[in-house]
């Protein structure tokens, strides 16, 4: 599934690290929205020379008209300060609009608590959703003792009628459940998280350049690279996993968008 240049029927706006819209006909997913503005959060590495607060980098040029036609939100993990993936901006912009939020029922409390409109999605199979179906996919955030303190969420199978099918990774390491739904369900278009992200101590949290590419040479659909470039932790840059793809003959489907950048995509 390469990127369409006309009649598109999935828009897919990397906003920055894990915040993304996903725009179908007549919705707008907005997913694990941390929309503080730059420098508003607490780093997350303190044993480096230089801390650096986040989020590292703004909010893109065009983000308020992006969420201004959002009518869904989807949370792959939000408990246990997980605040790259809802912060408090994202919580008082979506309860300020009244969206409906899609979230686990792991954090449908959490989500109550903090007034919004939560919608619980089934944990063992797949929710009805417009005109296709929402399906968990579990996410290993580390392993290790790093992997036993973290909040380990889920990753979503999105399938539309007559629309591209969609893989939401959230944060995770690459794992057998990811592997059998690349090769199994065969997303048209999987967002996976690419940035290596790791704390002052322990294992990687989420995947970094060398198992992204990994995964994208198991399937045959578009990735679609985010998590870079805008966390203290996260240090792969954009352009080394370019050139990785390009060297590996990966760079028309492994796709590494700018914050910002709209990729459009048809079945």
């Amino acid at each position: 599934m390469r990127p369409a240049a006309t009649m598109c029927r999935m828009n897919i706006t990397q906003l920055r690290n894990a915040t993304v819209v996903v725009a179908y006909d007549d919705c707008r997913i907005l997913i694990d929205p941390m929309l503080a503005d730059q420098g508003a959060i607490p780093p997350f590495k303190w044993l480096t020379g230089q801390r650096r607060r986040n989020p590292i980098v703004p909010l893109p040029d065009g983000t308020a008209e992006h969420l201004a036609s959002v009518t869904h939100a989807l949370i792959t993990h939000c408990r246990k300060g997980h605040v790259d993936h809802l912060d408090r901006a994202g919580t008082r912009w979506l309860r300020e609009r009244g969206i409906p939020v899609l979230c686990m029922p792991d954090d449908a409390d959490f989500l109550r608590k903090r007034g919004l409109k939560v919608q619980v999605l089934n944990a063992e199979g797949a929710t009805p959703f417009r005109n296709g179906h929402i399906t968990p996919i579990p996410c290993l955030h580390g392993e290790g003792w790093i992997g036993r303190l973290m909040v380990h969420g889920h990753g979503y199978y999105i399938e539309q009628a007559g629309e591209p099918s969609l893989y939401i990774a959230g944060d995770t390491v690459l794992t057998d459940d990811m592997r059998r739904c690349i090769t199994e369900r065969k997303p048209d278009v999987s967002i996976v998280p690419a940035g290596g992200a790791a704390m002052d101590f322990g294992a990687e949290l989420i995947m970094d350049d060398e198992q992204v590419l990994a995964l994208a040479a198991l399937g045959s659909g578009a990735f679609i690279a985010n998590h870079l470039e805008a966390l203290d932790h996260c240090p792969v840059p954009r352009s080394v996993l370019r050139q990785q793809a390009r060297e590996q003959g990966l760079a028309q489907r492994l796709l590494v968008p700018d914050d910002g950048q709209t990729l459009s995509f048809v079945r």
